[in-house]
């Protein structure tokens, strides 16, 4: 069943996102490699301190971790959008079955936001191992990135095997960025807008910024995903936060996936 959907997937909005993302990864790898040729030639820094997720000196990485959910959802939801505009989910609906086409689009569309974000991640990070030496980072020396315990998660990990680090970081962030694919995909069943379609994971991130912001956790906790998608983030974390609020986002669009998939049925088979 998979198949069907993975053949159907159109270029250009895979060629859009990813030319996006890459284009924000690349200004942020440009200003570091400016930055990194005006030093002298003894320094501290490695690649496990000036990459994109961990660059704590420029808006750039911001910006990107802010318009992942929107990036991320582009090939997806714009596929389930258009095949509702035209129909073509009713004909595979009553070929298929609701729930199997629901899922169908689901698996593909966080696969997609999931690669498109996590390759990205990847090229960014390697590509500073062209520029700088690959040494572990120090806590004394690297003060002034301030690594530590409340804005990071499995902060011993960086310092003991910082690769480790870098991709289990990268990992979880692929791993938020097909959800939100997933969440825009799923609200797509009751959205007839193809722009609110796509945008439903930006929307998504931005109602979390707002929830952080007007009933706050305790100690301050962050729970957006904006902030524990980066390696170290300029807000305080928790484990068990990240991992309840990823567990209530994939109960979340499961259900509305099953929901979806359900009513479409219904629909199509009056």
């Amino acid at each position: 069943m998979s198949h069907l959907f993975f053949r159907r997937i159109e270029r250009r909005p895979v060629l859009l996102s990813f030319s996006l993302l890459m284009l924000i990864s690349l200004i942020q790898y440009g200003q570091s490699s400016m930055q990194i040729a005006k030093r002298s030639s003894v320094f501290h820094d490695s690649p496990y301190t000036m990459w994109l997720s961990m660059d704590q000196f420029s808006f750039i990485p911001i910006l990107f971790f802010l318009l992942v959910p929107l990036l991320a959802a582009i090939p997806g939801a714009t596929l389930i959008a258009k095949d509702r505009q035209t129909r073509f989910t009713q004909q595979l609906i009553l070929r298929r079955g609701g729930m199997r086409v629901a899922w169908g689009y689901l698996v593909t569309s966080f696969l997609l936001g999931a690669v498109l974000v996590g390759g990205t991640l990847l090229i960014n990070f390697f590509g500073f191992f062209l520029l700088l030496p690959n040494l572990k980072p120090d806590f004394f020396l690297n003060l002034n990135i301030a690594v530590m315990s409340q804005d990071t998660l499995w902060v011993g990990l960086y310092y003991t095997h910082p690769l480790w680090h870098a991709l289990a970081s990268i990992l979880l962030a692929a791993t938020w960025s097909g959800l939100f694919a997933s969440f825009a995909t799923a609200m797509a069943w009751f959205l007839k807008n193809r722009f609110l379609t796509v945008a439903a994971g930006l929307l998504l991130q931005i109602g979390l910024m707002a929830a952080n912001l007007l009933l706050p956790l305790p100690v301050h906790v962050s729970f957006v995903p904006s902030d524990f998608m980066r390696e170290s983030a300029g807000a305080t974390l928790s484990g068990a936060v990240v991992a309840g609020v990823t567990v209530i986002v994939v109960l979340v669009v499961a259900g509305l996936t099953m929901i979806g998939g359900r009513v479409r049925a219904y629909e199509s088979n009056r």
